[in-house]
């Protein structure tokens, strides 16, 4: 699907308010996530967005595909240093500062641009292009759509599949098989320095509880050493929660949303806090109100856990192996803002996207927990993009 050109133009237009704003002559952006945002193309290109005008879109490979794939005009990339002149032909100014995404750009690569430029001075605009990815367009909600409706068909399989004695891993492909075919595009991409991501955490049982490097409150055992999150090559049993987080993508566009099964009931005690995560996920949703601090939501929520549940020292992880946080942007990029998190100061706004997730990890024993994403709308909280029903799955 082709990004419309009027949304293009748009998402340029308010990138350049952003721009004057802080009195920078143009943006230079290379990040895919970036780039695709506002060129509408995957392809290795850059794009130079100057304080007023037209971008300039320069595609190093594939220049038949981008130009296709952009309703932008696209021209070659026949290297960096030609760069300046690339800007000049195509009647702009050459900038004295520029903005560059320092939060994702390679040092080497920037000191390539500072060779480049060489009466440039460099700022950081990452910032400003996070913040308004974080504000969704209808267009793209629709496209945050689309990608919802992949999990309850592959928890229907799932359903027709799992059966115990098989394996955490073999459950993982069969899963992400059936939601490849039906459109999920399998890449899930991620901002942070060396977050490394597959299809989500397909875990069962205590293995679900094992800590890990990735920054959130439930990773899996894993495969191996070098690979230490999510599936394992152990094999599912009878009566342990499974948990499935996964993410789905369409268009670029991701979901991530987490539903617990099991082969046969659960533990009282599990049971009861699988519904308190449901109690704990409606008051995060109903939290969302556009002008509310994503930080002090973050504390409420806390606070509340502590004070009306007996698993506090469960939520979000247990120990040192707690998050802080409890709902995370999504959008092109799983770690996208606002963060529901502890000392956020991001103001929330009618539009942005959220997964929210409230987990409670028991060390050898298992997790319970739900996960949805929402759209924040109105002072009657986030509306529910997620269409999967939110009950405890018992094969």
């Amino acid at each position: 699907m082709r990004v419309p050109s009027k949304e293009l133009e748009k998402r340029v237009a308010d990138f350049q308010v952003n721009l004057r704003k802080r009195e920078i002559d143009g943006a230079l952006l290379v990040q895919r996530a970036d780039t695709l945002y506002y060129t509408g193309t995957a392809q290795n290109v850059h794009i130079y967005i100057p304080v007023e005008g037209r971008p300039l879109v320069l595609a190093y490979r594939d220049f038949d595909r981008a130009q296709k794939e952009s309703s932008w005009e696209v021209f070659p990339l026949r290297g960096m240093s030609k760069i300046p002149n690339n800007i000049q032909e195509a009647g702009l100014p050459l900038p004295r500062l520029l903005g560059l995404e320092l939060d994702v750009l390679p040092v080497n690569q920037y000191e390539r641009y500072c060779k480049t430029f060489p009466e440039v001075r460099m700022v950081d605009i990452s910032k400003e292009v996070r913040r308004q990815r974080s504000v969704k367009t209808s267009w793209e909600i629709a496209r945050l759509e689309e990608s919802a409706r992949i999990l309850p068909l592959v928890l229907e399989f799932a359903k027709e599949v799992l059966h115990p004695g098989m394996s955490e891993v073999e459950f993982e492909g069969l899963l992400e098989g059936k939601a490849r075919s039906l459109g999920h595009g399998g890449h899930v991409r991620m901002r942070g320095f060396d977050s490394e991501f597959h299809v989500g955490v397909i875990a069962s049982g205590a293995r679900a509880a094992v800590r890990s490097c990735f920054d959130g409150p439930v990773t899996g055992q894993g495969i191996s050493i070098a690979h230490p999150n999510g599936a394992s090559m152990e094999q599912i049993q009878k009566g342990e929660p499974i948990v499935i987080d996964m993410v789905t993508v369409v268009n670029g566009y991701q979901i991530d949303q987490t539903r617990i099964l099991s082969l046969g009931p659960l533990s009282e005690e599990l049971t009861i806090a699988y519904e308190t995560a449901r109690q704990v996920e409606e008051r995060i949703r109903r939290a969302l109100i556009p002008g509310r601090v994503a930080g002090e939501v973050y504390e409420e929520i806390l606070n509340w856990v502590q004070e009306n549940t007996p698993y506090g020292d469960n939520f979000m992880g247990y120990g040192t192996a707690k998050v802080r946080f409890v709902g995370h942007g999504v959008g092109l990029e799983l770690d996208e803002l606002p963060t529901i998190s502890k000392g956020s100061s991001e103001v929330l706004e009618s539009g942005m996207v959220v997964a929210i997730e409230p987990k409670f990890v028991f060390p050898g024993v298992g997790v319970v927990g739900i996960e949805d994403t929402v759209v924040i709308e109105s002072d009657l909280g986030a509306r529910y993009l997620s269409v999967t029903p939110r009950e405890l799955i018992v094969l």
